[in-house]
C-alpha cells in the first residue's frame, strides 16, 4: 500500500496523495528511484493508488480488493509495465503498449503504464514516447523510474512531473532489521528483561570503550581485548550479549546518520556522534552485518576467541 511510504518517503508520499485527492495529478511522472531498493514498490503503489477507485475515496486506503490483487499479480489489463532483461527497451515496445491503450479500457476510467528503467530507452523508443507524451489521452498516466536520472533527454524530463525519492534504502534496509531482530531483540519483553539486569550498565558501557577504541585504533583492539572484552564478556552467551549490543550500538550510529535520534545507548550521544563520523551509512551496515554472522557461527560450536578476532579483522576492513 502506499502508506507503507508515508514516513519514508514524504515529500513524495505527500505531494502525490494530495494530487490524487483533489484530483489534479499528472499525466505523466518521471520517478528517480535514487538507487532506493524500494523504488519499485514504490512506483507500483502508486500505480495501484490511482487504479483503484477506493484508494483515498473519503481518505480510505486499499489495497485489499479485487483490483488492487490483480495489480499484485500482474493481470490487470489497465496497467502496462514495460521492462527489458536486455541493455536497451526498445521501439516495438512502444509500439506495443500504443496499440493495447488505442483500445477502450474495458475495466476502469484510467489507464497506467510503467517504463522500468527507463534510462535504457533507445534513442527510437525515446523519440516515439516523447511524441506520447506530447499529445497525453485522457485518462493514461505514465509513470517512468529511473536510477541515472541525467541520461534522460531533457525533452522528456521536460513533460513530466519530477519526484525524487529518498535514498534511505539502508536505514530501512529488511535485512538489517532482521538481523537486529534475529540477534537479540527478538520481542520487547525480552529487551526489558535484560535492561533490567544488574550486569546491564556494566555491559553498556564496555561496549562503548570497545567500539570507541576499535573506531580509533582498529586492529590494535585485540591487544586489549582482555581488558576491553573479556572481562565482561566471558562465555558463550555473554558473547552473544556483547556483540548483539555492538549491533545495536552501530544501528544507533546509522540512526544518527539519519538524525533521527532516539538512540537505545542514551547517556552516549556525543561519542555516537563522533563514531558516526568516522563511518558512512554503507560502512555501518556492513559492520552489522559481520557482526550478525559472527553470533549465527556460534551455533557450530566455534572458538569464542577466533570468532571475535575473525569479526575484527573482518570489520576494519571495511
Amino acid at each position: 500500500m502506499f502508506d507503507n511510504f508515508k514516513e519514508s518517503q514524504k515529500i513524495a508520499y505527500s505531494l502525490l496523495t494530495n494530487s490524487l485527492k483533489t484530483g489534479k495529478f499528472s499525466h505523466a511522472y518521471l520517478i528517480d528511484g535514487n538507487n532506493n531498493e524500494d523504488a519499485f514498490d514504490f512506483v507500483l503503489s502508486l500505480a495501484k493508488m490511482i487504479l483503484c477507485d477506493k484508494h483515498y475515496c473519503n481518505f480510505d486506503n486499499c489495497g485489499k480488493c479485487n483490483k488492487c490483487k490483480r495489480i499484485d499479480l500482474g493481470n490487470y489489463t489497465e496497467l502496462k509495465i514495460i521492462d527489458t532483461d536486455s541493455l536497451v527497451i526498445k521501439k516495438e515496445q512502444l509500439f506495443d503498449l500504443k496499440n493495447d491503450f488505442s483500445k477502450l479500457g474495458i475495466e476502469g476510467s484510467r489507464r497506467v503504464y510503467i517504463i522500468n528503467d527507463c534510462d535504457k530507452m533507445n534513442k527510437q523508443f525515446s523519440n516515439s514516447l516523447l511524441k506520447f507524451l506530447e499529445e497525453p489521452d485522457d485518462g493514461i498516466v505514465a509513470i517512468l523510474l529511473t536510477n541515472h536520472i541525467n541520461n534522460i533527454l531533457s525533452t522528456i524530463k521536460s513533460r513530466c512531473q519530477l519526484i525524487k525519492l529518498s535514498n534511505n534504502t539502508l536505514l530501512n534496509s529488511s535485512n538489517v532489521m532482521v538481523n537486529f531482530g534475529r540477534l537479540f531483540c527478538n520481542n520487547k519483553e525480552q529487551l526489558d528483561l535484560f535492561v533490567e539486569d544488574e550486569l546491564y550498565i556494566n555491559m553498556v558501557s564496555a561496549i562503548v570503550k570497545f567500539v570507541s577504541y576499535f573506531e580509533e585504533n582498529k586492529l590494535d583492539v585485540m591487544i586489549s581485548t582482555k581488558e576491553l572484552w573479556y572481562n565482561f564478556f566471558k562465555v558463550r552467551q555473554d558473547f552473544i550479549y556483547g556483540v548483539s549490543l555492538i549491533v545495536i550500538f552501530y544501528y544507533d550510529l546509522l540512526k544518527c546518520k539519519y538524525n533521527l535520534g532516539n538512540y537505545f545507548f542514551s547517556g552516549y550521544e556525543n561519542c555516537i556522534e563522533k563514531i558516526s563520523s568516522y563511518n558512512t551509512a554503507l560502512s555501518i551496515v556492513s559492520k552489522i552485518n559481520i557482526c550478525v554472522k559472527k553470533v549465527e557461527d556460534l551455533k557450530y560450536n566455534l572458538n569464542i576467541n577466533l570468532l571475535l578476532d575473525d569479526m575484527l579483522i573482518k570489520m576494519s576492513d571495511v
